[in-house]
């Protein structure tokens, strides 16, 4: 008898370590805020056996949309309790065509140092990688050459820099030094960046695109390049390096005209965002689709490999992740044989392709792996729409949008 209590004890514990467990796992993965569709109320396709529960019908009108809502393990056991949204998704065209990314920082890029006679000016004066030099010597920098000219004509007198560091501007004091005949810094700055991507979709109603997925970053620094200006330029792509494991391939393309066809105003985590002075043609409409309603499973990816346009290519969602705030939402694998034959798998330049599912813009392609080019991380299209609407605010721009209730 005592040995039979002793193992249901045993067992009894032992549930409910699994029991808690289960529950701070799913507590730490889930996100505190949702957006769902209206009328539809908060499920999650992507993670079983939990549910949503608030004890009542979920809000429907314009007035009530937003509640708090208890997350249940096995419709049982408390988890958390969240903020949840009703919303109509908005609906946006999709992109998958190439695209000429070009970005002015509004100032000179510090990436690199280097010494002379074993000084570096540059570091002494106190700057660092990332910093953008925004005027010398009371002049505005709008270039590399225009420093250069600045730290020249010094002829080793002390320089005022103002910098932008994080946001904050700051006031330095260089004092460049002599090196046969010319006067040097002891820093590398850059001033402007250009590469190629894929638009993810165009909103009609903002009239803005969201592309890439993820940032333009600094080739040297792996920072993301600062964005003072930037231009959307046409762009025919010529061919493609296809992808083997170990060495991801690239789109070839070419810049094909000197004008911009749009601009850029914000470069971040969540890729680029800006204007085009036409809209896409022949592009179709989607919902897009909030991240607990995305499933593991098929799905297909817009993309142009050749000049024949965008194309559908057949994938496989194999991961979701809800947690945190990071960009790597996705695991998606490509299944299709074409885009295998022509490309590899994924390769450079693809970032940004929309990805669909059950009739809805479910995300974009950001990253390829380099072990295994069949397959990569892609981010949610929720996350990229709501960056979007803050680029849009941070602007200026008097309307007000959200996802409509």
């Amino acid at each position: 008898m005592k040995k039979a209590v002793k193992t249901i004890s045993l067992l009894t514990a032992m549930l409910s370590l699994m029991l808690f467990s289960a529950i701070a796992y799913y507590d730490g993965i889930l996100p505190d805020s949702y957006c769902y569709e209206q009328g539809k109320g908060l499920s999650f396709e992507s993670v079983k056996y939990i549910t949503a529960s608030e004890g009542g019908e979920y809000p429907v009108s314009a007035t009530d949309k937003s509640r708090d809502v208890r997350l249940m393990l096995m419709g049982i056991f408390p988890v958390k309790t969240v903020e949840a949204s009703s919303s109509q998704p908005p609906v946006v065209m999709s992109g998958g065509m190439p695209f000429g990314i070009k970005l002015t920082a509004g100032g000179a890029v510090v990436i690199d140092f280097f010494e002379i006679d074993g000084r570096c000016p540059a570091k002494e004066c106190g700057l660092r990688e990332g910093d953008i030099i925004i005027s010398s010597g009371g002049e505005a920098v709008n270039s590399n050459q225009q420093f250069a000219d600045t730290v020249m004509k010094s002829r080793g007198n002390p320089i005022e820099l103002i910098i932008s560091r994080d946001g904050e501007r700051k006031s330095l004091h260089l004092s460049p030094v002599e090196d046969d005949g010319t006067y040097k810094a002891g820093v590398e700055v850059r001033d402007s960046s250009a590469g190629i991507g894929t638009v993810t979709f165009y909103d009609p109603v903002c009239k803005m695109f969201a592309g890439l997925g993820h940032a333009v970053c600094d080739s040297v620094t792996g920072e993301i390049f600062p964005c003072g200006r930037g231009e959307v330029a046409p762009v025919e792509i010529t061919g493609v390096r296809k992808s083997k494991n170990g060495e991801p391939g690239e789109l070839l393309g070419i810049f094909s005209g000197s004008s911009s066809t749009g601009t850029i105003t914000l470069n971040c985590e969540r890729g680029v965002y800006g204007a085009l002075s036409i809209s896409p043609k022949d592009s179709d409409l989607y919902p897009i689709a909030f991240k607990q309603d995305i499933r593991t499973g098929e799905a297909y990816i817009i993309s142009t490999l050749d000049g024949e346009g965008p194309k559908e290519y057949s994938v496989t969602i194999e991961s979701i992740d809800l947690s945190g705030d990071s960009t790597k939402n996705m695991v998606i694998r490509v299944t299709d044989e074409e885009l295998l034959r022509k490309a590899g798998g994924i390769v450079q330049g693809m970032s940004g392709s929309p990805i669909i599912q059950d009739g809805k813009l479910v995300g974009a392609v950001t990253h390829v792996f380099v072990k295994d080019t069949r397959s990569g991380y892609a981010t949610f299209a929720e996350d990229m729409y709501n960056q979007m609407l803050s680029c849009r605010a941070q602007e200026g721009l008097s309307e007000t949008l959200a996802f409509a209730s």
